[in-house]
């Protein structure tokens, strides 16, 4: 006799609990057989944390390179109404292209990090508005056809990626790519395209390696995602 959690009754339970629509992809995956689609759904969930722990190491190490470089191209730059010049932080102090660019989730990042510090002596300095910034802010501060982003990419934000052996184009394509996928994660969507994940952790190793090849390296050395990848039922 099969244990109780084995049985069709339980696998049915539980497919109920789970409900159609989210089951849905894995029973179309599995021709609708509910063990195997919940076995589906369970590795799903495994190779979700193991990208997640990814995006995560990912997302530090491209936000504080980006950063570095706005700290010190803010510090270049001078008020226009009154030839003040700005200081190194650009997310207490920032010069009017960055207002333009990124004002909106700088406002929202000064909130959450009042809020996180609430009941705190000091108000929330550069670390605390740095770590609630979301991955969008990083996308969308990349190179495209506006003029101020470009501006921004040829004085600041290029000298983040020393070892780029592509293009600008190329690179804001894989961040894109990688922000949609950090995006799919964080809505607990389905990972079934081992391919695409295996593709989208290569743009993470290949704009790393931009960065510095010792950071892909470590990056690297700590992934589940290709084991798990391997696992697939």
């Amino acid at each position: 006799m099969p244990p109780p959690n084995q049985t069709p009754d339980h696998h049915a339970l539980v497919a109920a609990k789970l409900s159609s629509p989210r089951l849905a992809p894995y029973l179309t995956a599995t021709q609708d057989n509910v063990r195997q689609a919940l076995r589906l759904y369970q590795w799903n969930i495994e190779v979700s944390g193991a990208v997640y722990e990814c995006l995560h190491r990912f997302e530090v190490i491209l936000r504080n390179a980006l950063d570095e470089q706005l700290c010190r191209w803010n510090k270049t730059q001078r008020d226009r109404r009154n030839g003040r010049q700005h200081s190194s932080d650009w997310l207490v102090d920032p010069a009017r292209l960055l207002v333009r660019l990124a004002g909106d989730d700088i406002h929202k990042a000064v909130r959450r990090a009042r809020t996180a510090r609430r009941g705190a002596r000091n108000p929330p300095g550069h670390p605390d508005i740095l770590a609630q910034l979301s991955f969008g802010t990083w996308r969308f501060l990349l190179p495209d056809n506006d003029p101020g982003r470009q501006l921004l990419w040829n004085k600041a934000l290029a000298a983040a990626f020393p070892k780029l052996a592509g293009t600008p184009g190329e690179l804001v394509d894989h961040v894109d790519h990688i922000y949609k996928l950090r995006n799919r994660v964080a809505h607990l969507e389905p990972l079934l395209n081992a391919g695409m994940v295996a593709d989208r952790f290569g743009r993470m190793r290949t704009v790393l390696l931009a960065i510095d090849p010792a950071l892909e390296t470590w990056f690297v050395s700590r992934q589940r995602v290709t084991a798990t990848l391997g696992a697939k039922p």
